[in-house]
């Protein structure tokens, strides 16, 4: 993976610097407060930015396969940043990435592989109602698919523009819904938010799985 010395490529809002940490200079204190369990209360409380540099932290040290598992959770986490802060496009860009990450790891069962499967369910969420977004007008709606008119018709995914919103429920969990302008006349497509439900121990047994 490159360095990044200033803002990351895909959004002009979010500094991705990956630094490489020296342990002697960091000492055992802030070692502590960069955990992986940290990490995933910061996700799971969608503190995405926080999350990011805990997540870094650990990444920039970590030996296979936990730096390619760290490095695929750090995207997410930077994915939905994006998101939440209308930089679409570089939602969809580090989501992407952090799946491809995350396949990688051929996750069977367990908490890695339902945080898989929610990050894909939301990455087509979002691809979906983008495609939607660009090709319905006020009385046109054109035929979408993968080819590169498609991707064309995107043109700026709708850069700063409001377009998600959460929605909580009790029972059922919190969902990312899809509010633009033109308001549904029906129940508004969703998808789960995701979370992660894993622990230091289930790192543990992947590590020496």
């Amino acid at each position: 993976m490159s360095q990044h010395g200033g803002r990351s490529k895909h959004s002009s809002s979010f500094r991705i610097s990956y630094r490489y940490y020296n342990l002697e200079e960091d000492g055992e204190e802030e070692e502590e407060d960069c955990g992986f369990e940290e990490a995933v209360s910061l996700f799971n409380k969608r503190e995405y930015y926080k999350c990011h540099d805990v997540l870094e932290a650990l990444w920039v040290k970590a030996e296979e396969p936990s730096r390619t598992l760290y490095h695929g959770i750090l995207q997410c986490a930077v994915g939905f940043h994006h998101l939440f802060n209308q930089n679409h496009k570089g939602a969809m860009m580090e989501l992407g990435e952090g799946l491809c990450k995350l396949k990688r790891m051929d996750f069977e069962s367990g908490p890695f592989r339902q945080f898989e499967q929610e990050i894909s369910a939301a990455l087509d969420f979002v691809y979906q109602t983008q495609i939607e977004l660009a090709a319905c007008g006020d009385d046109l709606c054109l035929a979408m698919d993968q080819s590169e008119r498609s991707y064309q018709l995107l043109g700026a995914y709708a850069a700063g523009q409001h377009l998600y919103r959460l929605q909580t429920d009790p029972n059922d969990g919190t969902y990312v819904v899809f509010c633009p302008q033109n308001s549904y006349s029906g129940e508004p497509p969703k998808v789960k938010l995701p979370a992660l439900n894993a622990t230091k121990d289930h790192l543990i047994a992947y590590e020496f799985n």
